[in-house]
């Protein structure tokens, strides 16, 4: 057998899929009988004597296993791989110890022997690891590998041979032989075999047996998730790469291994940085870095750039030393088209840059070497791809967080990340957000003053050492007087003492400096972050609200503004996971700042601040802001987070009167204890004295805006719960007319005043009567009496009834002209009383429904019968009282002020004063809510208003009350719909937002129907404001998904926009047709819209809208025959049309975009090929005809010139 069997020649042999061998035995035709007495043979044999492998027959019975290892069952599997690896091991031994003899002649024995089994067990892996990856349960074999018992037992024929067996109910796993198998080559490859292999060639190809099968075990994915084996396998490698000249192999192996073998990235990286720093070969992997430089990826190569780019990034984590040599050559992959690739060097910069920033020893080649790094990074901010982008501000993550925090270059880096925050990318945003506020939490201004970041005191800080720097500066004079010897003596001297402090002070001067910039850095990033709290992509808020968090933490004075905006978070819908996680990241930061106790401080201080806090939350809000910080305080409150404590300190500020506190103070203080009793009544229903005395009293007296806040937190009295709608039931209470509430409330509306808080404060007062009294009417109607009588010089008789003749209030104006404020206060009154009493008359047909329907459940079928007819009958007297009672009854209060109201706004010149004009048209617009004939009678006089007054306020009131009109007399104002249209193009941006939002309130709850007005409201798309734009925007995506309606109505947008009575520009018209045609999803409409465009061409001779047409069908998209023959079909009309360049370029995008669609039949490609050629013999018959004309209108001016020097 020695003289047949030649290693390197069997190999190529194994290479053939038809592997041939004489005695070759067909053990899968034999039984299992016969297969042990086959494998006991071989046991027996084997045990005596591992050098019987060279017998011919013996080596073949081995063969024929090995060849059809995977169709044998698992015990039979088991003992052929037992049997290979005892005897390797056996003759391993035997080798071993003739080597340490010296036993030369037995060297030859022994290699032909290692040779057969080693070509045996690479065989048997290679069929074994074949197996393993082909079975779908391989990935839970590693994890389970010793599951399965194993035991050795002689057999019976077999004294001294040892098999392993398993159950043969179990899938065949070798997990627990794989090691042992390892184990063994590691052995092997530790002899002295160049002893026995002198033959360079012979020992190399003997040694290929081991890292081959090592390569296939590593590309088995399971073998690699298994430290042990990997381990095994590395150790296999590093001694072949070392020892054995396998590191030319090795190249191309792991090269292949990593292209192809997405898995092996890091575990290959992992190998090289084993083989350098345990076997100390680093020339491997320098290699490998210079080939990988010299690769070139194609376009479409996805999977090969991905690979290495793992491989580097894992590579540089573990050896940076290694890739620190090659970097300068592996850069160049910048400018290579994979952007992996290009993700990965910049991963693998940072590895870098980290690396030389935690070494102790900081050369001077390293700091050379680190921003030549940086200058690279920054470079990549330019980068094409977003997920570069992305990318390297995940980098500068890492490296923030580094001791070494290189203050020159955050400089850089923040207004770097500043202005990726509006990138274009979301990840990239949501990445320079995450960035900033890493830079705050690591910035190195910390080390002198603590670590807060207060503009204000920095700022402070800089120029007081600039004076000090100022101060130790010499004298100009002494300088000037330099000749004289005492002068330059005393010059001298000082010059020494100071020049230590001025170093110092100019250092410091530096580092204030740094700070001050870094700062303002931050602060002109506040406006984008405000617009990206409310972006759509959820990653993006949550990460803008971390930012506002960590600011305020660092006591960054802008971070106020953010918390502010990122309170109307709390209006998130929680219907998806998405606006759930929102709305709960708002409270918990809220929580965190406002709520959460200080530890180290005690819990009076914390009680303490967590209210100065809250009160400071409420200066200088807005409206929108206070409601949502009322929804937000309201939540955390039905959450249990507010302490006892904390309220009762917050009625402490209310109540305080033995020293002047700051009335925003005291008025915050209110604010904030009304929002917590929307949650909990009783925090107001225990302190109603107190508000009396305080809010009501002399407080409230002389600071109206308090006595509002007062009003706004008795009104929580009334329940504050959320109704359903179509509910009956009313937890709501009422008092007595009686009550000491009222009677306050009575006293601060009759306070005589000019002031124009009075306004606000006299609404909250009529809506806290209506909402708690029992009797409202009556109460109001005495304040409108008395408001009367003081106006127009009136007395109250003592029965307190009080008779006001028409004609004296309508034709003898001299008393109430000269009180213009005091008049405003009273048709104010009467213009909230009624609106707020057709609110009462609703409420009780609501309590008797109630009340009905709890009766109903006791009565029977009879009763029912007859409480229906009633609640009919009660429904009707109740619209007749609103109809004709309230403002045409003989006995009605309201009805006297009805003419007055509409004599003010109509005689604007005589009562030509600002506040009455506004509060009378108020007024009068709120009596119109109440009753349709009063609404018929003056209408006219509100549009006429609406159209000449100059004040926007009244402007605004009557869109808005328009708005509340067409909800209750909807025939009424659809005929004049076209006065709320016209205020869309008002030079008021707040009466164009509130127009705008009317009638999108409108249309989209059905209240007016859409005839051909749209075009205005489209406009609104490119307003300069970018609120009304973005409402425009949010009105037509809303509108879209109702019944096609923006399909419905895009020829009247078209006609309006680029035709009519105030069309667009062109750029507006393309940006608004842009967006609209979007909403143009479904294929039939897009054939009507193309036939529809296509006979707009007919008769029109004005290019501009040739222009607009052809524009539009350019933003169709063409996806079938249909709309390409609706396209061919109307050229007739478009045809003519062509020779005008910009037409023509829009309709071949309109042939690219066709051909563009993926996949195309043949015929549509004819169709389209058919259609370019038209187009292009179209546009040259028209260039020529153009051409044509405009040669005769030259030669016809050339005639008349001729024939006039004649006639001269």
């Amino acid at each position: 057998m020695t003289d047949c069997f030649v290693l390197h020649e069997e190999l190529l042999k194994l290479q053939d899929a038809n592997y041939f061998f004489p005695n070759e035995i067909l053990v899968a035709e034999l039984s299992t009988i016969e297969l042990d007495r086959l494998l006991n043979d071989t046991t027996d044999k084997i045990t005596e004597n591992s050098s019987a492998i060279t017998n011919a027959e013996l080596f073949d019975v081995l063969r024929s296993f090995v060849k059809k290892y995977n169709l044998l069952e698992s015990t039979t599997m088991n003992r052929v791989l037992d049997i290979i690896i005892s005897g390797f091991r056996s003759e391993y031994e035997a080798t071993s110890n003739d080597l340490e003899a010296d036993e030369e002649d037995t060297y030859g024995d022994h290699r032909i022997a290692m040779e057969m089994y080693g070509f045996l067990l690479g065989w048997l892996i290679s069929n074994a690891e074949d197996k393993a990856a082909s079975k779908s349960g391989v990935a839970s074999g590693v994890d389970g590998a010793t599951s399965g018992k194993t035991k050795r037992s002689r057999q019976a024929k077999s004294k001294n041979a040892t098999i392993t067996t398993v159950n043969l109910t179990e899938e065949w796993d070798w997990s627990a032989q794989k090691l042992a198998a390892l184990d063994l080559m590691l052995e092997v490859l530790e002899l002295r075999i160049n002893k026995i292999w002198t033959s360079t060639h012979e020992r190399d190809t003997f040694v290929s047996l081991f890292t081959k099968s090592a390569y296939l075990m590593l590309e088995n994915v399971t073998n690699t998730k298994n430290n042990d084996i990997k381990t095994r396998v590395f150790k296999i490698l590093s001694i072949c790469v070392k020892d054995y000249n396998h590191a030319f192999g090795a190249q191309t192996s792991i090269i292949q291994e990593v292209q192809y073998y997405e898995h092996l990235s890091e575990p290959m990286a992992e190998f090289l940085h084993v083989l350098s720093s345990q076997y100390d070969h680093t020339q491997l992997a320098e290699e490998i870095l210079i080939e990988i430089n010299n690769k070139e990826f194609g376009d479409k190569d996805v999977i090969g750039p991905k690979n290495f780019s793992k491989f580097l990034v894992k590579l540089s984590e573990l050896a940076p030393k290694v890739v620190i040599k090659q970097v300068g050559l592996l850069v160049g992959h910048f400018n290579n088209e994979p952007y992996t690739m290009r993700c990965g060097l910049i991963e693998v910069l940072g590895n870098l840059i980290i690396d030389l920033a935690n070494q102790e020893e900081q050369a001077t080649n390293h700091i050379t070497q680190v921003n030549g790094f940086f200058d690279l990074l920054e470079e990549r901010f330019l980068d094409v791809n977003s997920y570069c982008r992305s990318k390297l501000l995940q980098v500068y993550l890492k490296i923030c967080d580094l001791k070494a925090k290189f203050p020159k270059r955050r400089q850089r880096l923040t207004d770097l990340v500043v202005r990726s925050l509006e990138d274009k990318a979301s990840q990239v945003r949501k990445y320079a957000i995450k960035l900033l506020t890493k830079l705050i939490s690591t910035h190195p201004y910390g080390l002198i003053h603590g670590g807060e970041l207060s503009a204000g005191e920095w700022e402070e800080r800089l120029k007081n050492v600039e004076e000090e720097l100022k101060a130790l500066q010499p004298p100009q004079e002494i300088v000037d007087m330099g000749a004289g010897r005492e002068a330059s003596t005393e010059l001298e001297d000082r010059s020494d003492i100071q020049d230590m402090d001025i170093d110092i002070l100019q250092f410091t001067r530096r580092y204030y400096t740094d700070a001050v910039r870094f700062i303002h850095q931050i602060h002109t990033a506040i406006p984008t972050l405000c617009q990206l709290l409310v972006s759509t992509t959820k990653s993006e808020v949550l990460e803008a609200i971390d930012f506002f968090v960590t600011a305020y933490t660092y006591k960054m004075e802008f971070a106020g503004e953010g918390l502010k905006k990122m309170l109307h978070l709390i209006w998130t819908k929680d219907n998806n996971d998405e606006g759930k996680g929102i709305r709960k990241r708002l409270i918990e930061s809220y929580r965190k700042l406002y709520f959460d106790f200080d530890i180290s401080i005690s819990d009076k201080e914390n009680v303490y601040i967590i209210t100065r806090n809250l009160i400071s939350l409420t200066f200088n809000a807005t409206l929108a802001e206070l409601t949502s910080l009322e929804q937000l305080l309201s939540t955390i409150m039905n959450e249990g987070d507010i302490s006892d404590e904390v309220i009762a300190k917050l009625w402490s500020v209310y109540s305080v009167s033995k020293k002047e506190i700051p009335k925003a103070q005291r008025r915050g203080a209110i604010i904030v204890l009304s929002m917590l009793a929307k949650a909990k009544m009783e925090i107001v229903q225990e302190k109603i004295d107190l508000l009396l005395k305080i809010g009501l009293g002399s407080f409230g007296k002389a600071d109206f805006s308090l006595a509002k806040y007062t009003c706004i937190a008795l009104q929580r009295l009334g329940g504050s719960k959320t109704k359903v709608k179509g509910s009956l039931t009313n937890d709501s209470i009422r008092l007595p007319m009686s009550h000491q509430i009222f009677h306050r409330l009575k006293q601060m509306i009759e306070i005589q005043t000019t002031s124009q808080e009075w306004f606000a404060l006299a609404e909250q007062v009529i809506n806290t009567i209506y909402l708690l009294g029992e009797h409202p009417d009556i109460l109001c109607a005495d304040i409108i009496k008395r408001k009367a009588a003081h106006v127009f010089d009136l007395k109250i008789p003592d029965d307190n009834v009080m008779e006001i003749d028409d004609e004296t209030i309508n034709t003898n104006q001299a008393p109430f002209m000269m009180h213009p404020i005091q008049l405003s206060q009273l048709v104010f009154i009467v213009g909230h009383v009624a609106i707020k009493h057709i609110v009462h008359l609703e409420i009780i047909e609501a309590e008797w429904k109630r009340r009905k329907a709890a009766d109903e459940s006791k009565g029977d079928d009879e009763l029912e019968q007859v409480a229906g007819t009633t609640e009919d009958e009660l429904g009707e007297a109740i619209a007749q009282i609103r109809e004709r009672e309230l403002l045409f009854g003989e006995n009605s209060l309201l009805a006297v002020f009805g003419p007055l109201i509409s004599n003010i706004c109509a005689n604007n010149k005589t009562y030509n004063h600002h506040t009455l004009q506004i509060s009378a048209t108020l007024a009068l617009a709120k009596l119109m809510c109440v009753s349709s004939e009063f609404c018929e009678n003056n209408l006219q006089l509100l549009f006429t208003i609406l159209e000449r007054s100059n004040e926007p306020t009244i402007r605004s009131n009557i869109i808005i009350a328009l708005g509340d009109m067409t909800v209750c007399f909807n025939n009424i104002i659809d005929e004049n719909i076209n006065y709320l249209y016209k205020r869309l193009s008002d030079s008021d941006s707040l009466v164009k937002k509130n127009t705008l939002m009317v009638l999108t309130h409108l249309i989209l709850n059905g209240m007016i129907k859409v005839k051909g007005q749209l075009g205005e409201m489209a406009k609104c798309l490119e307003d300069e404001d970018q609120r009304i734009s973005d409402l425009a925007r949010l009105f037509f995506t809303e509108l879209a998904s109702k019944d096609n309606a923006v399909y419905n109505n895009l020829p009247d947008i078209i006609s309006n926009l680029s035709s009519g009575d105030n069309p667009v520009n062109e750029d507006s018209f393309k940006k608004i047709m842009k967006f609209l045609f979007d909403f143009i999803e479904k294929d039939k409409h897009t054939e009507n819209v193309v036939e529809k465009l296509c006979l707009r061409f007919k008769n029109l001779d004005d290019q501009r809208q040739w222009r607009n047409i052809a524009y539009c069908l350019s933003l169709l998209p063409y996806k079938n025959e249909k709309i390409i023959k609706k396209l061919i079909e109307g050229m007739p009309h478009y045809q003519d049309k062509l020779h005008e360049q910009e037409v023509c370029t829009f309709f071949n995008e309109i042939i690219s975009k066709a051909k563009s669609v993926k996949p195309q039949k043949p015929e549509m490609k004819q169709i389209i090929d058919e259609y370019e050629a038209k187009i292009e013999e179209h546009r040259a018959r028209g260039q020529d005809h153009e051409e044509t004309i405009k040669k005769a209108a030259a030669a016809t001016q050339k005639g008349k010139k001729k024939s006039s020097s004649t006639t001269q």
